[in-house]
């Protein structure tokens, strides 16, 4: 091959693939679409890490933390953090003062349900931390399950999809395309942890509440025995006094 035809097909490729490089960079590369889900996470050393199978392919260990997010994330393979303080709500926080009988487990579960901008108009409930007492056996979607029993779930051919958690939100499943994603969440919020010493305490207060409304319903009924009691006997005394007096009054008439 002559030299010139050489050098006049270097420089025709070197002119193609500048082309190619050039609509690469000036063709915009077309968005990926946007939805809102259920996104969930397990905490590793003190740190939220995303799980690419579902709850029901997950079986958590005594003592780990779980969690879910509802958000729309600009990016699937990122979704968006749960915004709790790890330094704070912990297992202990959660589940310190649980106790599991031989054969189960105890797990916490974190519940965030996003910020209003992907609530579509619904009132989004308060973040939350509860503990699951479950069989030690139970899976993920189990763990869920037994402290969120308003669980929405579809099937698909990864597993269960979680829908919707406790009701939120009430409709759709990772359906929902939205035009822009949910920002990341940069601080954190509170979330309340439920503990069984106010169960308790509403508990006893119930069962003292009742035992008291039994007491005075009791004490009345004995109230109003008694009264009727006392009524009878004045009756009784009523007449035998004026039993009496007629008996009295015939006595000095036949005198």
């Amino acid at each position: 091959m002559h030299a010139p035809f050489r050098a006049a097909l270097a420089a025709l490729l070197t002119l193609l693939l500048s082309a190619v490089a050039l609509v690469g960079a000036t063709t915009p590369a077309q968005a990926a679409d946007v939805y809102r889900y259920w996104a969930y996470f397990t905490v590793t050393d003190g740190e939220f890490v995303a799980q690419e199978t579902g709850p029901s392919g997950a079986k958590p260990a005594d003592g780990d933390v779980e969690a879910y997010r509802f958000a729309a994330p600009a990016d699937y393979t990122q979704p968006n953090l749960p915004r709790a303080d790890l330094s704070e709500v912990d297992f202990e926080t959660v589940c310190g003062d649980k106790t599991a009988e031989s054969g189960d487990k105890r797990v916490a579960v974190l519940l965030d349900y996003g910020v209003e901008e992907d609530a579509d108009g619904a009132e989004v409930p308060e973040p939350e931390a509860l503990c699951a007492v479950v069989p030690a056996k139970a899976n993920g979607l189990q763990t869920l399950e037994a402290v969120a029993p308003d669980l929405r779930t579809q099937k698909s051919s990864f597993g269960p999809l979680v829908c919707g958690i406790s009701g939120y939100p009430e409709t759709g499943c990772a359906d929902e395309k939205v035009a822009e994603g949910t920002p990341a969440d940069a601080g954190t919020v509170e979330f309340a942890v439920a503990s069984d010493e106010t169960g308790d305490e509403s508990g006893e207060a119930g069962e003292s509440g009742s035992s008291d409304s039994s007491d005075t319903s009791a004490a009345s009924e004995s109230d109003e025995g008694s009264n009727a009691l006392l009524l009878a006997g004045i009756a009784v005394l009523v007449v035998l006094v004026v039993a009496g007096g007629v008996l009295l009054n015939r006595r000095r008439t036949t005198a």
